[in-house]
């Protein structure tokens, strides 16, 4: 996505977060950093694992740096909410809150000035 021209349209705030915690040994290395809003930054918060109820396990959430978004996700019809396709884009979705009614609002916008979905 062209978050200049996203910027245009609505504000993003968007922070830097440690992947792996530096509570759970983490650095400030930049394989170890992304670029979250602080809903996901404040869902995440030192998790590096969650619950996917469909294998009934904890699971490694989905690593930004190392994971390839399309094997864990993809975009319901209509591209408003992600669904996890496998135990960690389930358990991500679940312990990130993806869907929470303010960011499949923002997307419906990003969706209208077609800058949504994001092109890989």
């Amino acid at each position: 996505m062209n978050i200049a021209k996203a910027r245009l349209i609505i504000p993003l705030n968007l922070f830097q977060l440690n992947i792996s915690s530096l509570s759970a040994g983490g650095g400030s290395e930049l394989d170890n950093m992304a670029y979250a809003c602080q809903g996901c930054n404040n869902h995440k918060y030192t998790k590096t694992t969650g619950f996917d109820s469909l294998s009934n396990s904890d699971v490694a959430l989905f690593h930004p740096r190392q994971d390839a978004w399309g094997t864990h996700f993809g975009w319901s019809h209509g591209g408003l909410e992600v669904i996890g396709l496998n135990a960690t884009g389930r358990a991500t979705v679940q312990e990130l809150q993806l869907n929470r009614k303010n960011l499949v609002n923002l997307r419906a916008l990003l969706l209208l000035a077609d800058l949504h979905p994001p092109r890989e």
